[in-house]
């Protein structure tokens, strides 16, 4: 009667397992998320669910300025970014594949900090914000090749309009007084030699009355944002 019992309980624990095997996402199987045309790809268990929402905050963000994501985009979670990337970057767009990179989290949280703050499930969140963002604005400019700074405008400002309040504040405080001047303090440049200190600055730009949704647009429709270093003397 044990023995018996024993055979049963097994068949039982094998049967939870196949059912747990067929309805779990295969890894490197892509993952669709819901009510957008933006799928997950990853070698490795990610919480999918978390991904897709963070993905959702850059669509949201945008939709409100009525613009959309207009093409399927792939988010690929992995331990390594391409070889093209520095070894610093956390994540990246490429838009020739019309993919955006991310590190997996337990990667990420060898950063120990992102912008100043411990990194925690929330700043990831905000790393895949803004890698979706970049793809959300690049479809949206109307001119064909915007600049570096004016791409990472728009892609920051999504990033810190959409983070977890709580964290935004904390990041603030870990950067006072760091703002722009002037438009034309917003370039490369600046982008290169800090491009958190470029963050922070870029929404802080944003949060101003004079400028707002009312500049990102400009950005966007190649108005602004469009001076290069190869223009000055």
């Amino acid at each position: 009667m044990i023995s018996l019992a024993r055979t049963l309980i097994r068949a039982a624990i094998v049967l939870v397992l196949i059912v747990y095997h067929l309805s779990s996402p295969a890894f490197g199987a892509m993952h669709a998320c819901a009510n957008s045309s933006i799928s997950i790809k990853a070698d490795e268990p990610v919480d999918r669910h978390a991904i897709c929402n963070s993905a959702e905050d850059a669509l949201e963000f945008f939709r409100r300025l009525e613009l959309e994501l207009k093409h399927p985009l792939v988010i690929e979670v992995a331990q390594n970014l391409p070889d093209w990337m520095s070894e610093t970057a956390v994540g990246c767009y490429q838009e020739e594949e019309q993919k955006v990179f991310v590190l997996t989290f337990p990667v990420f949280e060898k950063k120990e900090a992102w912008f100043g703050v411990s990194v925690n499930r929330l700043m990831y969140r905000s790393l895949v914000t803004h890698e979706v963002a970049h793809a959300v604005a690049r479809c949206n400019f109307t001119i064909s090749e915007p600049t570096i700074h004016a791409e990472e405008y728009a892609a920051y400002v999504a990033m810190f309009a959409m983070m977890n309040p709580v964290l935004r504040a904390r990041v603030l405080v870990e950067y006072p007084g760091v703002d722009f001047d002037s438009e034309l303090t917003i370039n490369e440049i600046t982008y290169a030699f800090d491009p958190m200190n470029f963050g922070v600055a870029a929404y802080r730009h944003y949060l101003k009355k004079e400028h707002g949704d009312a500049f990102l647009k400009k950005v966007l429709s190649g108005n602004a944002l469009t001076n290069s270093v190869d223009d000055y003397p």
